[in-house]
C-alpha cells in the first residue's frame, strides 16, 4: 500500500465515523436526545481508530510514549461527557479537567526527566505551564461548541489541526505530525456535517477532548521532537483566538467577520511558523527522528 493512500484512510475513515455519529444524531430523534453523548464519542473514536491505522493497537501499559496518545482519548471522551453537566456544576468540570491534565502531562513527559534530559525542576516547571496552558484552552474555548452552529467552528478546529500537523511534521516527526493531521480531518469533517444541517453544533465535550488531544501532540512534539518553545506558545495562542467570537466587542459582529478574524489569526499565529519551518526543513533536508 502506498504512503499516500495510506494516509487517506488514516485520516478518511475516522472521519466518516464522526461524520456519520454527527449526522445520525442530528437527524434520528431517539439518538439525538444523547448528542452530549455521541459528540465526544466522534471526537475520541475517531482519534482512536485512525490511531491504530497509524501506530496499531498500543500495549498496555505503553512502552513508549506516544502510545499513552491512545489512552489519552479515551480519558478525553470522559472528561468530554463531563463537560455536558449543567451550567451550575461547571466549576466542578474545570477542577476535574486540571487534574486529569496534571497527571496526563506527567504521564506523557516523565520519560524526559527520568532519563535526565530534563532535569527534575525544569521538567516540573515546563509540565505546570503546559497542564496550565491547556486548561485556560480548554475552558475558554469549550464553550463556543455549544453556542457556535453550523460549518464555521469545525472548519477553524480541522484548519488548527491542518497547520498543527505540518508544523509537526517539519519539526521532525512524521508520526504525531500524522496523527494531529487525522484529528484535524475527524473534527473539520464536522464542517460538511454543518452545511447539511445548519443547526449542527459540536458541543462542549467534543471540542474540550479535540483541544486537549491536540495539547497533548503538541506537548509531545515539544518534548520528543524538536518542535521550538517559541512554536508551541503560538499554537497555544492559536487555539485560544478560537474564543475571541465571545469577546463583547467581537460578538455584536456578523458571524462572517467572526470567522474570518479567528481564521486570520490562526493563519497568522501558526501559518507563519508552518511556513519558516518548511522553508528550514528544506534548506536542511532533516531526517525524522522516528
Amino acid at each position: 500500500m502506498s504512503v499516500v493512500l495510506q494516509a487517506v484512510i488514516a485520516a478518511g475513515v475516522p472521519a466518516l465515523l464522526a461524520g456519520v455519529l454527527w449526522w445520525l444524531s442530528g437527524r434520528i430523534a431517539p439518538l439525538s436526545r444523547y448528542r452530549g453523548l455521541l459528540s465526544p464519542l466522534a471526537v475520541g473514536g475517531g482519534y482512536l481508530l485512525t490511531h491504530i491505522l497509524i501506530s496499531g493497537l498500543p500495549p498496555f501499559p505503553p512502552s513508549d510514549a506516544t502510545h499513552w496518545l491512545f489512552y489519552f482519548a479515551i480519558m478525553g471522551i470522559v472528561l468530554g461527557w463531563l463537560a455536558e453537566v449543567p451550567a451550575d456544576y461547571r466549576w466542578l468540570w474545570g477542577a476535574i479537567v486540571l487534574l486529569m491534565l496534571g497527571g496526563l502531562m506527567v504521564l506523557c513527559l516523565k520519560p524526559l526527566m527520568q532519563s535526565g534530559y530534563w532535569t527534575p525542576v525544569s521538567g516540573a516547571r515546563i509540565i505546570v505551564l503546559l497542564t496550565l496552558a491547556t486548561w485556560l484552552m480548554m475552558v475558554l474555548v469549550a464553550p463556543n461548541g455549544s453556542m457556535e452552529r453550523g460549518a464555521a467552528l469545525p472548519f477553524l478546529l480541522g484548519a488548527l489541526g491542518g497547520l498543527s500537523a505540518g508544523l509537526i511534521f517539519y519539526n521532525k516527526s512524521a508520526s504525531l505530525g500524522q496523527l494531529a493531521g487525522s484529528l484535524g480531518a475527524v473534527v473539520g469533517v464536522g464542517m460538511l456535517v454543518g452545511w447539511l444541517m445548519r443547526d449542527f453544533q459540536m458541543g462542549r465535550g467534543a471540542v474540550s477532548g479535540a483541544l486537549m488531544l491536540f495539547a497533548m501532540l503538541w506537548a509531545m512534539a515539544y518534548g520528543y521532537a524538536e518542535l521550538p518553545a517559541k512554536y508551541l506558545a503560538l499554537l497555544y495562542l492559536a487555539g485560544l483566538s478560537l474564543a475571541l467570537s465571545r469577546l463583547k466587542p467581537l460578538a455584536r459582529l456578523h458571524p462572517g467577520v467572526q470567522f474570518s478574524i479567528r481564521l486570520l489569526l490562526l493563519l497568522l499565529l501558526a501559518g507563519i511558523p508552518l511556513l519558516l519551518s518548511y522553508q528550514a526543513y528544506m534548506a536542511s533536508q532533516s531526517e525524522y527522528l522516528y
